[in-house]
């Protein structure tokens, strides 16, 4: 009976191709549902040990490919406390095809060693090159700048920041359209994470946070251009403190912002001209903190030595420099402040220097204010 069942099987015009079909078929979805499941634990013990097993696993499996094997390249997490402290905290790179992949890394923010701590020399720190993993932030999908009050552990100077970024691209090359905020999600794990392990203290790291690289940010207004062309140091002043206004190229504006010192120096052109002199006007303003105040003390001592609460002009002169000093506590640290205001017009220096002594203090919450004094220059 089963031979001849066989046998009108065989002679079928179609049934036995149609087996052959189907049998092929049930080999192929085997197949690919057993690569899918290797696949899928692959990916899985990924995730797990990728950046110290600290990625929201979640987020980041929505962010990835399922329909693809990932790889684990550069793993690299130094954020315990042994040593000579790394320039990369925390590295990792998972990647798939030829060119997609998330890429994550903490780094410290190190500061240019200063040559000397007038205006001049903590401005001439801005003009060092810094080295590619210190600036790869810039054009990341996104960063976030983490504030790191007890400092970061090995380093021979103080390191008090630090900063995550993280960028998603396709197989491609091309930037992951959309990812901003998945990745706003990553990069506040991983912040979080090299905050606690290097017990840096203050607030926890939020969502909100996270920019995107400053390379990355489009110039909508003229709000944000000015936010981007002038220097952070420099964005506490206004130019109608001085009746003037930035010129046509835009800011002439350049600061520094360290650990233990900030700089700024910037010029503004005059709207309305006291004299044929009065074209421009110039203020710097620095600040410095801790370890630098005896060294302060020291090379500026013939300029502290001589002020005075309302000290009087040399006239006739083309050009008028008033420097004004200010003691105070700013963010919990004992500060000595310095403001230079330089114009054509002597009035307008004397009338105008105390209110951006005030405004630049008031822009990084100092409190006790002690005004020292001021001297023409």
């Amino acid at each position: 009976m089963a031979a001849a069942a066989w046998e009108r099987f065989v002679g079928h015009r179609w049934l036995p191709k149609a087996a052959v079909v189907v049998l092929a078929a049930v080999l192929v979805a085997a197949f690919l549902l057993v690569r899918s499941e290797r696949r899928d634990a692959h990916n899985a013990g990924v995730l797990e040990t990728a950046c110290g097993g600290v990625l929201p696993r979640e987020t980041v499996r929505g962010l990835l490919p399922g329909d693809e094997t990932w790889e684990l390249r550069s793993d690299l997490d130094l954020t315990g406390p042994s040593g000579r402290g790394p320039r990369t905290l925390v590295r990792c790179s998972l990647d798939w095809g030829e060119y997609g992949g998330l890429e994550l890394a903490a780094v410290p923010v190190l500061d240019v060693p200063l040559s000397g701590v007038r205006s001049r020399d903590i401005l001439s720190a801005g003009t060092a090159k810094e080295p590619d993993w210190a600036t790869a932030y810039r054009t990341a999908t996104t960063q976030v700048t983490v504030g790191c009050p007890a400092g970061l552990p090995g380093y021979p100077r103080p390191v008090t920041r630090f900063r995550v970024h993280a960028s998603l691209n396709h197989e491609d090359g091309s930037e992951v359209a959309g990812a901003a905020k998945e990745l706003g999600t990553v990069v506040t794990a991983v912040a979080d994470h090299v905050r606690d392990r290097g017990g840096c203290g203050g607030p926890a790291v939020k969502p909100s946070d996270v920019r995107p690289g400053p390379g990355r940010v489009a110039e909508s207004s003229e709000e944000s251009e000015d936010s981007e062309e002038v220097p952070r140091a420099c964005r506490w002043f206004r130019p109608g403190t001085l009746d003037g206004k930035w010129g046509p190229a835009g800011p002439d504006a350049d600061g520094v912002t360290s650990d233990d010192a900030e700089a700024c120096s910037l010029s503004v052109r005059r709207t309305k001209p006291a004299n044929r002199y009065d074209l421009a006007a110039g203020v710097s303003s620095v600040s410095w903190r801790g370890p630098l105040l005896p060294e302060v003390r020291t090379a500026y001592g013939a300029e502290l030595a001589a002020l005075s609460p309302a000290p009087e002009p040399r006239s006739g002169e083309k050009s008028y420099v008033l420097a004004v000093w200010a003691e105070s506590s700013c963010s919990g640290a004992r500060t000595l402040s310095r403001v230079r205001v330089e114009t054509a017009a002597s009035a307008l220096a004397a009338d105008r220097a105390d209110r951006i002594l005030d405004a630049y203090l008031a822009s990084s919450d100092c409190r006790a204010v002690k005004v020292l004094g001021k001297v023409w220059k």
